[in-house]
């Protein structure tokens, strides 16, 4: 039920949020700082230094996560962190309390313990799900959005997710995907900050990751890659090989199987 309104709306496309804001960091780290939003969205703005200008960049929406390099001054005289863009290299501001600083003790790697060939991910089409072994025993199930299963002109990458036996082989806590343009357009297909990304199909780009953008788990929804809720995705990033570190939060190597059926 919309409260005050009447009626009701699909949940496919909406997603719980909230309003939480955060203490400011007086510094940030040379390696930059992982930051969550957390409010329901963040109007993100770009300074031009030439005309001491400010204008709307893009909206950052709850849960995605950017990579932060410096704070400053923002438009209200409130403090503001300047995001870097992991893909186009741009660099613009949003106000810093609406962005949760990620610590480094959030990432610790789940079983450690446990060898390459201990852990293999299985992913349903049919079920839309995805099951985490351990040793051959099931300890998680996610419900998940695969890719559209769509005919696709001939030179296009094939909508439908991949199947087959495939290895993790590169993971990273945030990725711009869709656009390489940012814009204020809200319509245009960007997807800055796209969270706790785990590829294990590169030539397409195929990725278990979370979503910000939409709520419809157990339903074909993406252009091939695994949707996932965060929270999901987060454990997967933590769990799945290569290893997680506090160095280096881009890894790569040769790590889980991932059997796509």
């Amino acid at each position: 039920m919309v409260p005050g309104v009447g009626g009701y709306i699909h949940s496919a496309h909406v997603q719980p949020v909230k309003v939480c804001f955060h203490p400011v960091l007086t510094s940030i780290p040379e390696k930059g700082q992982l930051v969550e939003v957390t409010v329901p969205y963040s109007q993100s703005m770009f300074f031009n230094e030439r005309q001491e200008t400010w204008h709307n960049v893009y909206r950052l929406y709850y849960g995605s996560n950017h990579w932060v390099i410096d704070v400053e001054e923002g438009p209200d005289g409130e403090a503001w962190y300047r995001i870097q863009d992991d893909l186009t290299k741009d660099e613009y501001h949003a106000p810093a309390k609406h962005l949760r600083p990620v610590m480094v003790n959030e990432l610790q790697p789940i079983s450690a313990d446990m060898s390459l060939e201990d852990k293999r991910l299985e992913v349903s089409i049919a079920h839309q799900q995805v099951t985490a072994y351990e040793q051959g025993e099931i300890i998680r199930q996610m419900k998940v959005s695969t890719g559209l299963i769509k005919s696709t002109p001939p030179g296009e990458i094939p909508t439908a997710t991949p199947r087959g036996e495939f290895r993790i082989t590169s993971k990273m806590p945030s990725k711009h995907m869709g656009g390489g343009t940012l814009t204020d357009d809200l319509e245009a297909y960007v997807l800055p900050g796209v969270p706790w990304v785990s590829f294990f199909e590169l030539e397409t780009g195929v990725a278990f990751h979370g979503t910000y953008w939409h709520q419809n788990y157990g339903i074909t929804m993406s252009s091939g890659c695994v949707n996932m809720r965060n929270e999901d995705a987060k454990w997967l990033y933590l769990w799945s090989l290569p290893e997680v570190n506090d160095e280096n939060w881009h890894h790569k190597g040769f790590g889980t199987k991932v059997v796509v059926y």
